[in-house]
């Protein structure tokens, strides 16, 4: 069905307000459109008359006389566009006046077309099918556009329900002897960060953090096959790199081309008083101790998942005894655009960290260095933020 063909049918029964205070005018106007195919029309003799009406019986579009007594066309169409549910109203507004300044006055306060008189009733009727098929069109694009927004909103709900839920964090936290906060923040409705932590056959924690290239449904949708890949891996003999390798295996196949992801997986080995962890090509992790001057980045170089099939990754160890904090963090974070029109870099990251390592509390830590982050600019990626501190 072509396009004027379907908008014909949603317009057939429109209702249609016509406003004039001319009895001779009004009757001809409702001829004029109701041979023309527009059989639900009203008249309104004056502008007060016709506010009443619209309230009352809301009009699909008016043809609004500017010249009238007690309330004129003009304020009409003002007082109609300061109405939310009234500006996309079509008004057709009809006058003899035929000066610039009679137009761009009656275009100022809201009008959408201007018809001159005497009515050229070829030319109204066109106006008017025209006018009413946009406005169908607009409804139905925000029918679709609320649609969409429900749908979305659903699905980052799921996709918020792939993160520890606050229980899990409460008892992991009392069982191991440590303390955790994360943020997860999409830059769109959806997004491709998330973590998770699990306990391995030999009861510690492990950490994940993933960040997918690209934004939306897209990298959303494969976050979705990840966490089922990874619910599905055995942990018993847990060791960082050869999960890394086993999950690029399993990825590999399932991505199209040009899709990967950036992945850090590590376990806290108190029985060490390290992380022990692997990267595929995440930014760098930090950790410190209570004394430091500054974080540790550790080496966070490797393949990311998803690329090669054959990658293989390397296990490697940080410092972490009591009183020892791990932060982790997608490159959101590092790739943040400042005000100054420059990327904030891992560097820049170090340095805001720095102001606020020393907060006792993770949750203060990491309000903190958000807050400072986002005085410096906005974020144009998702940022995943994880800090987590042994204790005694």
């Amino acid at each position: 069905m072509s396009r004027s063909a379907s908008a014909s049918v949603n317009i057939r029964n429109a209702r249609i307000l016509v406003v004039d205070d001319n009895r001779v005018n009004r009757h001809l106007l409702v001829a004029v459109l109701q041979r023309g195919g527009f059989p639900n029309v009203e008249m309104a003799e004056d502008g007060i008359d016709a506010l009443a009406k619209i309230e009352t019986n809301a009009p699909d579009l008016i043809l609004l006389d500017l010249m009238m007594p007690k309330l004129d066309g003009f304020e009409v169409c003002r007082r109609l566009r300061t109405d939310p549910n009234r500006r996309d109203l079509p008004i057709l507004v009809q006058s003899s006046l035929s000066g610039s300044e009679d137009r761009t006055r009656a275009f100022s306060v809201g009008a959408t077309d201007f018809v001159s008189k005497p009515i050229n009733a070829t030319e109204l009727l066109s106006r008017v099918r025209i006018h009413l098929e946009n406005q169908a069109l607009l409804r139905d694009l925000q029918g679709y556009r609320r649609r969409r927004q429900g749908e979305l909103a659903l699905a980052r709900s799921m996709q918020e329900r792939l993160l520890p839920a606050p229980s899990r964090l409460r008892e992991t936290e009392a069982d191991l002897g440590l303390s955790l906060s994360a943020h997860f923040e999409p830059s769109s409705e959806l997004g491709g960060d998330f973590w998770d932590l699990r306990r391995d056959g030999r009861g510690r924690l492990i950490v994940w953090l993933v960040d997918f290239s690209g934004h939306g449904v897209g990298a959303a949708l494969n976050t979705f096959r990840l966490h089922a890949i990874l619910r599905q891996m055995d942990l018993n003999d847990f060791d960082p790199a050869d999960h890394l390798r086993e999950v690029n295996e399993r990825v590999c196949p399932l991505l199209r081309s040009g899709q990967f992801a950036t992945m850090l997986v590590g376990v806290i080995d108190a029985e060490n008083n390290t992380f022990h962890y692997a990267s595929a090509g995440a930014p760098a992790p930090m950790v410190w101790q209570a004394g430091d001057a500054v974080p540790e980045f550790g080496d966070s170089s490797g393949l990311p998942v998803g690329i090669l099939a054959s990658a293989r990754y390397q296990n490697r160890d940080l410092a972490l005894p009591v009183g020892g904090r791990l932060f982790l963090y997608s490159d959101g974070a590092s790739e943040l655009w400042t005000a100054e029109d420059t990327v904030l870099g891992e560097e820049g990251l170090l340095d805001l960290v720095r102001g606020h390592m020393h907060q006792e509390e993770d949750a203060g830590f990491l309000a903190g260095l958000l807050g400072s982050l986002t005085a410096l600019g906005s974020f144009d990626d998702d940022v995943t933020a994880l800090v987590l501190t042994r204790r005694a």
